[in-house]
């Protein structure tokens, strides 16, 4: 069982800022945005976080999740790669999600907060809901209309594990449904007392818990005699390329291993191969930190909706690792992740999420350009989103 989490974050200069100076903010500062316990993850240099053992002992109960060869999904491609899957449908949430919900709602708990709020377009809102109900803290979910249309059961999921659900209105202000929803959930944050605004992705607080995925298939491919050549993750907010890869980017800044790290976006939202160097936050009311990262201005809206990443902005780490040539990044169409996803379970009998579609397709790119290299990449549970693929 890992007891630690990888602090990806304590490898370059990575700090919170001040929204009108635009310098670093103090722990003073940060504690009057983000719950203590948050805020020393954020300002930590440690390279390696010990995991709280009221959150390790919720993780015994599902992990470590299973690693497995998809031969079934190689030989529909026809490649001779080796493919490697990490399976995070197998947590609570049936996402990777849940590996950062209970961190945070365990922390939230323990600094006094007696409201979270969020916002969602329906993953991480499910992962947050059972989390903090299982750490006995209200939770509010901020969803979006087109994702509430479009994934019409996330709404009864949540509510079904304690937490109370806002559908928020399409506006012709915001340029993306995360920030629309983060809006929302901040006006409404402050009018609460003992609350906190987290947000689902992007931040220290979210991007650390996640790392645990990388450390435990290191470890368990170490078992079969095998490293990563490759390592494919999707990339929205960055914590889930973060969490399979960090552990990998930390060995090859270390120890100078030989890997490449591959993140597969959207198109409507190419938040690597086209976001620019600016200082960023998640709102638009100039209310949580800003952080020195790649941005886009809004969605290049194609019309189809790409769920999880659509965030305009991406965590440091990845914009960070991208600049020094450690990170490469593709776009995808939503095609080609519904036709990945579409092959990945008519070969392996596996849905996956909406997401991970554009994961398998980077995956799918990798072993059709390569030859005989091993290949690493997490996914998530698709049951749920039956609808958007077979409507």
């Amino acid at each position: 069982m890992i007891t630690s989490y990888l602090n990806i974050n304590s490898y370059f200069d990575y700090q919170l800022l001040e929204q009108s100076t635009k310098k670093s903010l103090t722990r003073e500062e940060i504690i009057q945005l983000i719950p203590p316990s948050l805020a020393e993850l954020e300002l930590s240099k440690e390279k390696l976080i010990p995991i709280p053992e009221e959150v390790l002992n919720v993780y015994a109960q599902y992990r470590p999740t299973p690693l497995f060869r998809a031969v079934a999904f190689e030989q529909a491609i026809g490649t001779d790669c080796e493919i490697y899957i990490k399976d995070e449908g197998k947590t609570h949430s049936g996402n990777h999600k849940a590996n950062s919900a209970y961190l945070i709602a365990y922390m939230c708990k323990r600094d006094g907060i007696k409201t979270i709020t969020t916002e969602t377009t329906g993953n991480w809102g499910t992962a947050l809901a059972k989390a903090a109900n299982h750490f006995g803290i209200e939770v509010l979910c901020f969803i979006d209309e087109e994702s509430n249309r479009l994934r019409p059961d996330r709404v009864k999921i949540m509510e079904d594990a304690g937490a109370k659900t806002i559908v928020v209105p399409l506006d012709e202000e915001h340029q993306d449904l995360l920030t629309l929803s983060a809006d929302a959930a901040i006006t409404y944050t402050k009018t609460l007392s003992n609350s906190a605004y987290i947000f689902g992705s992007v931040y220290g607080y979210f991007v650390i818990p996640q790392t645990i995925i990388g450390l435990e298939a290191k470890e368990q491919l170490k078992q079969i005699d095998r490293y990563p050549d490759i390592v494919v993750g999707s990339c929205g907010g960055g914590a889930n390329i973060l969490g399979t890869a960090s552990v990998f980017i930390a060995d090859k800044l270390d120890g100078g291993k030989e890997v490449e790290i591959f993140s597969a976006e959207a198109t409507s939202c190419p938040i690597l191969t086209e976001g620019k160097w600016g200082h960023y936050s998640i709102d638009s009311q100039s209310y949580y930190p800003l952080i020195h990262t790649y941005g886009l201005d809004g969605l290049l809206n194609d019309g189809k909706y790409i769920g999880g990443l659509g965030s305009t902005i991406v965590a440091p780490a990845v914009s960070y690792f991208h600049s020094q040539n450690i990170i490469q990044a593709k776009t995808f169409t939503s095609e080609e992740a519904k036709q990945a996803a579409s092959l990945f379970y008519q070969s392996e009998q596996k849905l996956v999420a909406l997401e991970t579609g554009y994961q398998l397709a980077g995956v799918i790119h990798k072993a059709k350009t390569n030859s005989k290299k091993v290949i690493l990449v997490n996914i998530s549970s698709g049951e749920n989103d039956r609808k958007i693929y077979f409507s």
